[in-house]
Order: C-alpha cells, then sequence, then structure tokens
C-alpha cells in the first residue's frame, strides 16, 4: 500500500531514505528533513506485510523554465526488492499526484554515475534534458 507518511511518522521510512543519505550526520539529516517538510516535502511510503520497502520524496515547485513541477527529490526501494516494481510503483503514484495538482511536469536529479538509475527512468518516460551543476557554501 502507497501513502503519504507524516513527519510524525517519517521515521518509518527514515532507514531507507537514509541509504541515500548516508553521508549525513544525524543531527544534519533531522534538520534537513523538518526543513523539507516545513517547505513542502512529502513522503510517499509503500508497505508490503507491515514492513516499509520504499520511499519517495518530493515537493511541488514553480519556475520560469518548467513551471508547475512536481520534484522527486528521492526515491528509494529497499535493495532486496528492487526490480520487482515497487519503484515503478511510487513513480506512479507520485504521478498521479502531479496530474491532480495540475503540475506541467515531474522532475528528478540523478547522480551521474547512477547508470542503473538512468535507466530506470528512462524506461518511465523520463529523458535527461539538462545536468546540473551545484556550488556548495556550507559544506555537505
Amino acid at each position: 500500500m502507497i501513502q503519504v507518511i507524516a513527519l510524525s511518522d517519517a521515521g518509518r521510512a527514515e532507514d531507507l531514505l537514509r541509504t541515500l543519505r548516508a553521508t549525513l550526520d544525524d543531527a544534519t539529516y533531522t534538520s534537513r528533513l523538518k526543513n523539507a517538510v516545513a517547505n513542502g516535502y512529502c513522503i510517499l511510503g509503500l508497505e508490503d506485510d507491515g514492513a516499509m520497502v520504499g520511499a519517495l520524496g518530493y515537493r511541488i515547485t514553480f519556475d520560469l523554465c518548467w513551471g508547475k513541477s512536481l520534484c522527486v527529490d528521492d526515491l528509494v526501494v529497499a535493495p532486496d526488492l528492487r526490480g520487482g516494481g515497487h519503484g515503478g510503483a511510487l513513480l506512479a503514484a507520485a504521478k498521479a499526484i502531479a496530474q491532480d495538482a495540475q503540475c506541467d511536469h515531474m522532475r528528478l536529479c540523478s547522480g551521474l554515475t547512477r547508470l542503473d538509475a538512468h535507466r530506470f527512468y528512462e524506461t518511465h518516460g523520463f529523458g535527461g534534458f539538462s545536468k546540473q551543476f551545484v556550488l556548495a557554501l556550507k559544506g555537505t
């Protein structure tokens, strides 16, 4: 079952989300999650037999280039369950949210070396249109 997870219950998805953000210490992770939620970040959780097996973090934004977009910030499925359709189900749920919110696009960024993830996204209709550039101002 896929459902939006409240911040008060976000710990249910933490083990999965932390696999994507392993470089963050506990205090930084907790602070960033709290601030992200305060700025519109939501988590979709996918449960199977009471266990959290997948999570998708997203937010809805608006900018001049893309208009209204649902931005996927985090997408993770338990490593032993990858390839079983869980990631696709989470993307489909996010797409339904984007359509209900009348978004113009869904967007996401993926690390340059994550070729398996790139193939997954392309299989689900995403195309590569740009390269993200980042300038660190405060370290991590």
